[in-house]
Order: structure tokens, then sequence, then C-alpha cells
């Protein structure tokens, strides 16, 4: 820090400080005149006018002393490649204009540093989200492969047929590989892709229940949709929902067709009033209205497992039944039910079965989403 660049910043207390000293000693020589006196002599005045510039100086060159070293060391960070790096090494503050200065570089340092673990962190969950979900569809891709090479030797009609049908269904395998990246790609920017409405809860799960019918027929599964609610209509997003329903229904899917279960599954939707035995999520018990049920009867899932079938590529006991699991489809479903103000719940008895449950506010979107957009994800 130059003196002069100093001076500068200085330049009105100094002039104060002058004006100061001048009146000083013209308040004297009137006071002086007006009691008879003679007043003050050109010595007396280049004294009083010499001694409160060199106590001026004085403190100037000890304020000087205080600010030198932080702002060269401020100026310093300032043109350095990576400035917020180098925030540690600022020296503590003399002055409480260098600490509150010192306090917000200090501040945006720990912010900086959140922020960037935070997107490491992010970055690293798409990395291994990408690369599970890469090696995931390797399989399909391969097994479409091996099916077509079999093919050329195929020597009847229903050898064809066969073969055909091992190739739609690996495709289904790829599609809902494609549909999961997509669904994940989306929650990037969750409220710009958000269209609130009151949407047929009925009618949505039917939908979805339709998309699957060649999985529900191919695996003898036998879907069935009950409605008891007083309104099957719910404040919600239609298609986020039915991206959740759908890794709803796929699990069920998923983990019946493995159970082993001779003849024809059940797989039940069922659209009820709310008995309010579910608030402990945080939302007032007023507020909640309706709850779908996606149950099935398949492997179930062990009681140890339970706690964390939302925590992203946990698969658990179950994930060695399908080799096919990526353990991120309920935490998909549970990140959108918890943006949109919903809540997913799970119930289950190893050997009898699953019940997912969502469970609807009447303030979904108005209240639910306020909240979590801000909340951070991938944490």
């Amino acid at each position: 820090m130059r003196i002069r660049d100093y001076l500068a910043t200085r330049l009105h207390f100094v002039t104060a400080h002058l004006l100061a000293g001048a009146l000083c000693i013209a308040v004297i020589q009137l006071d002086l005149l007006q009691t008879g006196g003679d007043g003050l002599t050109w010595g007396s005045c280049l004294y009083i006018a010499t001694l409160h510039t060199v106590l001026l100086a004085f403190a100037l060159a000890l304020d000087y002393s205080k600010q030198r070293s932080f702002y060269n060391q401020m100026r310093e960070i300032t043109h350095a490649p990576n400035p917020l790096e180098l925030v540690p090494l600022l020296p503590r503050g003399k002055t409480a204009e260098q600490r509150l200065v010192g306090e917000f570089a200090n501040s945006a340092y720990s912010h900086h540093g959140s922020a960037v673990l935070a997107r490491d962190k992010a970055s690293q969950f798409h990395i291994d989200f990408t690369n599970r979900w890469a090696h995931g569809l390797k399989t399909p891709v391969s097994v479409i492969d091996l099916v077509v090479q079999q093919s050329r030797d195929a020597e009847s009609v229903e050898d064809l047929r066969r073969l055909f049908d091992s190739i739609q269904e690996e495709n289904e395998r790829i599609i809902h590989g494609l549909d999961m990246m997509l669904g994940m790609a989306r929650q990037e920017r969750f409220s710009v892709d958000l269209f609130p409405e009151q949407v047929n809860l009925e009618k949505l799960a039917r939908e979805v229940i339709n998309k699957h019918k060649k999985e529900f027929i191919r695996y003898s599964i036998y879907p069935q949709v009950e409605v008891t609610a007083q309104s099957p209509w719910v404040e919600t997003d239609g298609k986020w929902m039915a991206f959740v329903i759908d890794q709803l229904l796929s699990n069920a899917i998923k983990y019946t067709r493995v159970a082993g279960v001779d003849g024809t599954k059940q797989l039940l939707v069922r659209i009820e009033d709310d008995t309010g035995d579910q608030g402990d999520g945080g939302i007032p018990l007023d507020d909640y209205t309706v709850r779908l049920v996606v149950e099935d009867y398949g492997v179930g899932i062990p009681e140890q497992d339970l706690p964390r079938i939302f925590e992203p590529f946990f698969t658990g006991e179950n994930g060695r039944l399908a080799p096919g699991s990526t353990g991120m489809g309920l935490f998909l479903a549970d990140r959108v039910c918890r943006e949109l103000g919903h809540r997913l719940t799970v119930r289950s008895k190893l050997g009898r079965g699953t019940a997912m449950t969502v469970v609807f506010s009447t303030r979904a979107i108005t209240s639910g989403v306020a909240v979590n957009q801000t909340s951070p994800s991938f944490q």
C-alpha cells in the first residue's frame, strides 16, 4: 500500500483536522482580543499549527501501519488466480473495519467450500448413477444380441415368437432404464418442470397399469384398482405422479415375479381416504386427505433393509433376487414426493408382500413445494 494511496483515502480526514486546527487558532485569537489582550503572535500561531500537524502526522502514521499489512495481503489475494483459496492466509484484523472485512471473507470462503463439496458430491453421484445405469443397460442389450443370433437357427414360427417375446421383454427393461435416466435429469430443475393441477388418481393409476399390461400378462400378475375414497382427485403434478406410480409398479412387478408363487399373482392399487394414522411427517393431520397404496404379494422386504430402501443405490437382500435392480427407483420416487409435498411410506413383511403408500396433502403444492424446493438434494 503506497503512502499516496493511503493519504488519498484519508483526504477528508486530514482536511477536517487541518480546518479544525485553523478554527482553534481563530477562536483563541478572538477570545484574547475580546478580553483586552494583545492576541496571538505569529510565532504562537505557527507553534500551535506545527503541534497540531505533528500530532495529526503521528496519528496517520499509526493508522497507516495498521492498514498497510492487511491491505497488502488483501491485494495479493484479490489478484491471485483463486482468491477464495487464500482467504485463510488473511491476517487477523486490527481495526473494526478490518475485522468486518475478514468476517465477510471467511464467510464467503466457508460458503464457497460448502458449495464446492456439494457440487463434487452431486457430480460423483451423477457419475455413479450413470455408471450403474450404463452397466444395467448392458445386460438387456447383450441378451437382445444373443437372441438375434439364436433366431438364425430357429426352426419354427413358435421358436421365433418365443425369441421375439424375449426381445420385447429386454426392450421394456431398456425403456424403463431410459425413463429413469430422463426422470433423473428432469429433477435437476424440478420447479421448471412443475405443473400443479387437480389430478384423478384412479385414471392416472389405470393409465400407468395399462403401460405395463404386457408385463402383467407375461408374468401372470393380475392388477386391480380399488377406489374407496370419497373423491380420487388430488392436487399434484400429473406427469411426476405418473413417474412415481410407474416406479412403484415396476418394483412390485419385479419382486412379485420372483416370489415363486404358482398361478395368478395379484397386485392391488388402492385409493382411499386417509385415516390420519400416518401423520408423523411434519404436515398437520388436517391436511391429509387421500392416499394411494400400491400393494403386492411378492417376496417382501427384510426388516433390516426397511430403513434404507429410499437411499440411492441401495438394493438390499432382494437385489440378489433381481439382478437388474439399480437401487434408484424408490430413491427417485421418494424425492419426487418430497418435492411435491407428498409423503412416501412403506409397510412390508418378508415373504408376505409390500405396500407402498403415497399420502397426499390438501396443500401439497402451495405449502409442500415452497418448502422442499430449498432443501438440498443428494445429501
